[in-house]
């Protein structure tokens, strides 16, 4: 007897089934061919996936410090290509004269 291979869209989709709680397990499990344990686990998976993704990235003190750093590293390269544009000008004008 060959197992069914159960892709990521349909475990979700059992999963939400079960949180939405519109049908008893029981029809649930029914329906899917899949044990209570099996419904479980995937339920849990979601959830923990969920929590993951919600996750709070800050630190106690505010920002995510790498985020922080990436903001100020933008800023200063921004900061550098106005002066190199800048610099390119004043060149081209001093070599008209």
């Amino acid at each position: 007897m060959n197992r069914k291979v159960w892709s990521s869209e349909e475990k979700i989709a059992v999963a939400l089934e079960i949180l939405r709680g519109k049908d008893s397990m029981a029809a649930i499990l029914t329906r899917h061919g899949i044990s209570a344990t099996q419904a479980y686990k995937w339920r849990d998976q979601f959830i923990e996936s969920g929590r993951q993704g919600l996750k709070d990235k800050r630190t106690k003190n505010g920002r995510d410090p790498i985020l922080t750093e990436n903001r100020r590293l933008k800023e200063l390269v921004g900061s550098q290509a106005l002066v190199i544009e800048a610099q390119k000008k004043l060149e081209g004008l001093l070599n008209q004269e």
